[in-house]
């Protein structure tokens, strides 16, 4: 507590302006709203209402990304949000370029001004489409990645710590696998021979995914966090 107070201080350093900041933390809004950042991966992202709040367990697929393109790669990162995934990766590795689609102009706004901060923009296309009814990407990807939306619907409301968060990144449907179902159905042609999916999922989906893979076509592993959970699936076309 005492290091959030020093860091709402510096950000808001007229008295007033400190105040209120600090009812608003008190009232529960994350603190990375509040000061407008959020570190991650070894990077520095802007962040705002209109994004996720990136989490260090999502710093695994970032790590399983990074293991896997093929050197001069190309990938894709759907529902890119802040761009934190798609754009840790291009800046540890210049070789690559890749695609980050999201629906919300506002996401891709904070997404393109990180790029712009990271100097990695001339290297990421960001578009903005709905993955549930559109196709974005063009041409073949050595891998595409996605942290989409995979909360139940009628959990949400069983985790207060994500109500400043945007909704529209949150909810997976009725099962949490809406977009699971439709990347895998709808984006495979979309991957280079050998190619993969990674996907970020709940600590509880493993089983859901394998068997949702399954039935599509795909071999799937899952491997786990560093808080020992289900975290990142790779799914490859069976042969």
């Amino acid at each position: 507590m005492e290091q959030e107070l020093l860091w709402l201080r510096e950000k808001y350093p007229a008295e007033a302006d400190f105040a209120a900041a600090l009812a608003r933390y008190r009232a529960g809004e994350p603190l990375a709203y509040l000061l407008g950042e959020q570190y991650f991966w070894r990077y520095r992202f802007t962040v705002t209402p209109d994004v996720l709040i990136p989490r260090p367990d999502t710093e695994r697929l970032v790590e399983t990304a990074l293991s896997l393109l093929p050197s001069n790669g190309r990938f894709a990162d759907l529902c890119t949000g802040s761009g934190a995934i798609v754009l840790s990766i291009l800046a540890d590795r210049p070789d690559l370029t890749a695609d980050a689609p999201d629906i919300s102009p506002e996401a891709l706004a904070v997404a393109l001004q990180n790029a712009r901060d990271l100097q990695v923009a001339d290297r990421v296309r960001f578009h903005c489409a709905d993955l549930l009814s559109q196709d974005p990407l063009e041409g073949l990807y050595d891998a595409i990645l996605s942290n989409p939306p995979y909360i139940p619907a009628g959990d949400i409301a069983d985790y207060p710590s994500l109500a400043y968060e945007p909704q529209i990144a949150l909810d997976g449907g009725e099962d949490g696998l809406d977009f699971y179902r439709a990347i895998l159905s709808r984006f495979a042609h979309h991957l280079k021979e050998g190619g993969c999916f990674l996907f970020e999922i709940g600590y509880d989906q493993g089983e859901q995914i394998r068997t949702l893979g399954n039935a599509l076509g795909f071999d799937c592993t899952v491997t786990k966090d560093y808080g020992d959970n289900d975290r990142v699936a790779k799914l490859t076309k069976r042969t």
